[in-house]
Parts: C-alpha cells; structure tokens; sequence
C-alpha cells in the first residue's frame, strides 16, 4: 500500500484506529503522478482511461464540459509498466448549464468561458491506445464516438461491468464505493479525479471467492474485456413471456425491442435447450467482443 503522501504522524494514529473493529479507515488517493521516463514509452499494452463531465445524458442535445485521458502500459498479467498522469480539458459548452449539474460536478458557465477541447489533441491519444476504458463505458462510447467517428470500431472495456465485483469480494459497483471499500477516498464528478482514482482501483489485488486468485483488479478488467461471448437474444418472444425472461436475468433492450442476455459461449446450449423447454421461439445468437461489447 502506497501511503507515502500521508502524514507519517497521522498514519500512526490510522494504523492504532485500525485495530479497533468500531472503525473504518479511508486514506486519501495521492495525487497525480507521471511514472513514464524519459524518451519512448514501453512497448506494451496501452490503456487509455477516460471520463467526461456533460451538461446532461443526451449526447444529441447536450454538451461535453470536461474530458480526461490518462494513458497506461500493462504487461501480460495486467501489472503496471508506466503510466502518464491525466489529461484534463474543458469546454465551453455555450448554453446555460443546469444548477443541479454545477451542484455535482462545481462547474459553471463562468468556470468555463473561452475554453476548448484540443480535438486534435484527443484523438492522438485515442489513437495511441489499444483499449480505451471507462467505468459506465456506454456512455462514454455514446458521447465520444458522436464527437469523433473516427473512433467508432474501437475496442472498449467497462470497469463497472468488465469485473465480476461480487466474485472479487466486492459489494456493489459505483466507483467511489468500491474504491471505499479498498480503503480509499477521493473527489468526484471531475473527469480528473475519477480518471486517476480507477486507476488507483485498478492496481488494488485481493483474493476473490472461489479459485479466483489474488490479483489485481486491471488483471479482472482485462480478462473480462478480452473475452468473447454470446449475445442471446429472445427474438420473436410472445409478450405473455417477458416475466419468464426477465426472472432468467433478461433486460429489455428498448432500441431493438428484444429481451436479451450476454452468456459465455459455453453456457449457450444450455440457454438453448431452455428456451425449447420454455415454448420459446429459437434464440438469436450474436458474438461480442471488446469492439461490441458496449455498444
């Protein structure tokens, strides 16, 4: 555990406190930090984390504010090699922004005036990645694939959903909770912050239930994005069935229209053979991978 931004006096009164079951203890995130030396960076994996600020969730209506990049090299079992600290522009989005909005993220149109995003900037560093990641990466790939089409095909992973949480002995799977249950705090709603503080996350290792071995928890992104399954999709469905299907675990895809589920290819006869047991037509099946998966 890296504690070598705190207060070593402090840290002594944290280490007594933690012995004592009627407390919890959050250390404080360092701040960003640049771990690249001099000259080329490895060559290696790279991984772009990214987060945005929006004045709201439609990116047809709405308007980026913020936007962060931070770029990581991983070796083959996920461990860090180097890593860059974040990139942080911001814009101004040109229209009045909603008080609740400035109320999460602190910003407002005055913070704002005059600024721009280097899209120029961005897409170097879009292009320069490997796999891009963000921790809800449905809406980052909705927002950035709109800006830069140039993008649309690239390979994305999801923290939130990428990592079986639960199998990694964690509960729940907002960012800031799960980085509390590791033992540490952060701000939030600033595309900064939240870049480096999954970073922080990520490189966190425990032992999973099961035979899921310590290990860090880039290691779990990167397996879980790497992977390739199945998109079963309950097509042609009688209405009367949606809470069979939804008691199975199937959400409902409101631009399709269809019920469906993403399985490993392994369990797909399985799902078959219940959906004939069911009285349910024959599903369709799709492959996902890293370029799909979140789309």
């Amino acid at each position: 555990m890296n504690i070598e931004h705190l207060n070593p006096e402090n840290e002594d009164v944290a280490r007594h406190l933690e012995t004592d079951p009627n407390y919890r203890l959050l250390r404080a995130v360092p701040r960003p930090y640049s771990n690249v030396p001099k000259g080329a960076p490895p060559y290696a994996r790279c991984v772009a984390l990214i987060d945005l600020e929006t004045t709201g969730l439609d990116p047809a209506n709405d308007r980026i504010m913020e936007l962060a990049i931070m770029l990581v090299w991983v070796g083959e079992n996920g461990e860090v090699l180097n890593h860059i600290a974040p990139r942080v522009w911001q814009e101004d989005p040109q229209a009045e922004i909603d008080p609740r909005i400035t109320w999460i993220t602190g910003l407002a149109n005055h913070h704002l005036v005059g600024r721009k995003i280097p899209d120029e900037e961005v897409l170097a560093m879009l292009d320069r990645a490997d796999l891009l990641v963000a921790h809800h990466a449905a809406f980052e790939v909705s927002w950035l694939e709109r800006r830069y089409p140039q993008i649309k095909g690239a390979a994305w992973a999801c923290s939130m959903k990428d990592v079986d949480w639960l199998r990694a002995g964690m509960d729940g799977r907002a960012q800031q909770w799960l980085l509390a249950q590791e033992g540490w705090h952060s701000n939030a709603h600033r595309a900064g912050d939240d870049v480096w503080s999954l970073f922080w996350l990520l490189q966190q290792r425990r032992r999973g239930w099961g035979k899921d071995p310590e290990r860090s928890h880039l290691e779990r992104l990167l397996e879980g994005a790497d992977r390739t399954t199945v998109l079963v999709q309950a097509t042609r469905a009688p209405i009367g069935k949606k809470d069979v299907l939804k008691a199975r675990q199937y959400r409902w895809n409101a631009m399709h229209r269809v019920w469906e589920k993403e399985l490993e290819e392994s369990l797909v006869p399985h799902e078959e053979a219940w959906f004939y047991t069911e009285g349910l037509p024959a599903p369709t099946l799709r492959t996902v991978t890293a370029q799909e998966r979140h789309r």
